[in-house]
């Protein structure tokens, strides 16, 4: 059950997101009336006032650069982002939306940046100091029509940003344990049972249905213990978006896992549909992180079942731990265990090594 340590990957990019500006936010900045002082140092009148206007258009490209392609460029390209983070982005907003949004925010600059150049080489082209500064007010009218243009697609991009920023902060850095399973088997009441403060929600915008996180201490250090959402032996093609998300959490962290089984029935999902999950879950968690740290839970030790026998027959030699919530039997066992695995696990990854 030993845990190789994973290549560390930066997280939290999605709290630290731009601020991208609305249409009307953009329309009421200061620059738009900040005046641009003549050049005492060009005599002739028409090419002092052809100068004018060309610093003046790019003064007003380089503020509108600010709040449009440097914010693109502010958006970390999601091969970059934690694994678990970029699965989160694809969940929330769906395939190819974050980068399409990205691209459009960009070309909001670049109709911006042609449109001024195209006034700025127009403007040498006049004869008259009137003409010139006509050009440039022409210029700021014509500027201030794309911002309005695009109004949508700067709103869109601003929610876009608004969302993920506001997405659940999971510490990637701290060692988890997961638990994972069948909906109904006990997840969560092990997470109660075991955490040391009352656990909170971590709700994301495309299910109603979150991630649970308690904390539990080992040596005065606090660690993670997650109740996923439940999944269903299934497809990934017919798995929604609450199952992509326990899954993510499964292969895209370092989460140590306990799978939960409940053989009483009462869960709805027959213990033989359990057991194909598990054999699935595992195989592809072994595929994606081949040293990682896994156990079998037995949940409702306290309800009588006629598929324990079974169960534990299917498991063979494999360790595994039989507890109840109701009744506390074998949650200081269980509670050791998932101590020793998330020490281990902050020992491989350097998490303790950045508390010193």
């Amino acid at each position: 059950m030993a845990q190789r340590a994973l290549t560390s990957v930066a997280h939290g990019a999605l709290q630290k997101l731009p601020y991208v500006r609305t249409a009307s936010e953009i329309q009421e900045m200061k620059f738009w009336r900040a005046p641009v002082r003549e050049s005492n140092r060009i005599t002739d009148p028409i090419k002092r006032a052809k100068n004018h206007t060309s610093r003046l258009i790019n003064m007003q490209l380089g503020k509108l650069s600010g709040v449009t392609r440097q914010a693109s460029l502010d958006f970390p390209a999601l091969r970059r982002m934690h694994p678990f983070e970029r699965e989160v982005v694809v969940l929330t907003l769906g395939q190819g939306t974050y980068e399409k949004h990205i691209q459009r925010l960009r070309k909001v600059y670049a109709s911006l940046h042609n449109t001024g150049k195209h006034y700025e080489r127009e403007c040498q082209e006049l004869r008259t100091k009137q003409e010139a500064v006509d050009c440039g007010l022409r210029c700021v009218e014509e500027l201030k029509k794309i911002v309005d243009d695009n109004a949508g697609t700067l709103r869109e991009v601003a929610n876009m940003a608004k969302v993920l920023r506001g997405l659940p902060h999971v510490d990637l850095d701290k060692p988890i344990f997961a638990f994972v399973g069948a909906p109904n088997v006990g997840k969560s009441s092990l997470v109660r049972a075991l955490s040391t403060a009352s656990p909170e929600v971590a709700n994301y915008p495309f299910t109603t249905r979150g991630i649970t996180m308690g904390h539990i201490f080992e040596e005065g250090i606090s660690y993670q213990i997650a109740d996923t959402p439940g999944l269903i032996f299934r497809s990934d093609e017919t798995r929604n978006a609450i199952e992509k998300l326990a899954i993510a959490m499964m292969e895209k962290t370092q989460a140590s896992i306990g799978f939960v089984f409940d053989p009483t029935g009462s869960s709805g999902t027959p213990t033989a549909d359990q057991v194909l999950l598990r054999d699935e879950l595992r195989h592809r968690v072994l595929k994606a992180r081949p040293e990682h740290m896994w156990i079998d839970i037995i949940s409702k030790s306290d309800q009588p079942s006629d598929d324990l026998a079974s169960l534990k027959d299917r498991l063979g030699p494999s360790p595994f731990f039989s507890v109840s919530a109701q009744t506390n039997e074998g949650l200081v066992e269980l509670g050791d265990e998932i101590r020793r695995l998330l020490t281990e696990s902050a020992c491989e990854n350097g998490f303790l090594e950045k508390l010193e």
